[in-house]
């Protein structure tokens, strides 16, 4: 049973579900001030959804990788397969009754997803997918999350109600590069399986090192965004917490990756995220019911 669970549980790849939504929580309270545990709840569905579609078509390279649950996944895809449109057909039926608006996000979500996992889109080689393209495989994957996390909390709030529509830009261009740098981690786990199917990702392109360099690079391009948003009034200290974010992340992988990052450290790491994440929503909590300012600027 403690195997079963397990497997289902990275199957799921429920460490991603969890800091997705917790992502849309936070950043949904500081755009509209209001916390919306229902549209989490709908951003983890998608993120379910779109990750057991990528173990289902990702079988052999996870294999290779030696993901856990693959194979279960092995043996029961065309159930898995099933089992998905049915429950994505439902809840985008309940999404049109509950939130009419936020149908055309999601299904653009899912759209997404779909281009990410299986050979849908032409090029000039042929059918192709988003994860066998350079760039674009990490680079959708953060689109994703900025749709979901930012996108979602908007439009069930009808826009931002409490900071201007520059601190939401602001923020996505601190979040995207960072959340590429768990993109690339995630690669150099997945180094020979996406070798040997042939995944244009960083690490097997340019190599594990300079695919380093380019993490520490994305976090240094993940703080600007943050110092000067700060800088120019669109964000206050409050926000400006947020540095501490890629420091954790430079702390955390570095003697991780000397050594060879493993699954387990990807699951730690995005865990290390989500406990930010619930951390600063418990933080501001505290720090408002105690009567003190909900936020200072420069």
């Amino acid at each position: 049973m403690r195997r079963a669970l397990g497997d289902a549980l990275a199957i799921a790849r429920y460490h991603i579900v969890l800091i997705a939504m917790t992502a849309s929580v936070a950043f949904g309270w500081i755009f509209t001030g209001r916390y919306r545990p229902a549209v989490a709840l709908v951003v983890g569905l998608d993120w379910f959804l779109i990750n057991l579609v990528n173990r289902v078509t990702d079988i052999a390279e996870d294999l290779a990788n030696h993901i856990p649950g693959t194979e279960r996944v092995a043996r029961r895809q065309r159930a898995l397969v099933i089992a998905s449109v049915g429950l994505l057909a439902a809840s985008l039926v309940a999404t049109t009754v509950v939130w009419p608006a936020l149908l055309p996000w999601r299904l653009a979500v899912q759209a997404i997803g779909l281009a990410y996992n299986v050979r849908v889109l032409p090029t000039p080689r042929g059918w192709s997918r988003f994860k066998e393209m350079y760039f674009a495989k990490n680079f959708a994957s953060s689109v994703l999350f900025v749709l979901t996390c930012f996108g979602y909390p908007l439009v069930v709030a009808g826009g931002p109600q409490r900071v201007p529509f520059g601190t939401v830009v602001v923020l996505a261009l601190f979040f995207v590069p960072f959340e590429l740098t768990y993109e690339i981690l995630y690669d150099l786990r997945d180094l020979e399986g996406d070798r040997a199917a042939g995944v244009p990702t960083y690490p097997v392109v340019h190599g594990p090192e300079r695919a380093r360099q380019i993490i520490d690079g994305l976090l240094v391009a993940a703080c600007l965004p943050l110092c000067a948003g700060f800088a120019l009034r669109l964000l206050g200290v409050r926000e400006l917490l947020m540095l501490g974010a890629p420091l954790a992340q430079l702390a955390f992988y570095r003697p991780r990756v000397r050594r060879g990052i493993t699954t387990p450290d990807c699951v730690w790491l995005t865990h290390l995220g989500t406990a930010q994440l619930v951390a600063f929503l418990i933080g501001t909590a505290l720090w408002l019911r105690a009567g003190l300012p909900p936020n200072v600027y420069r």
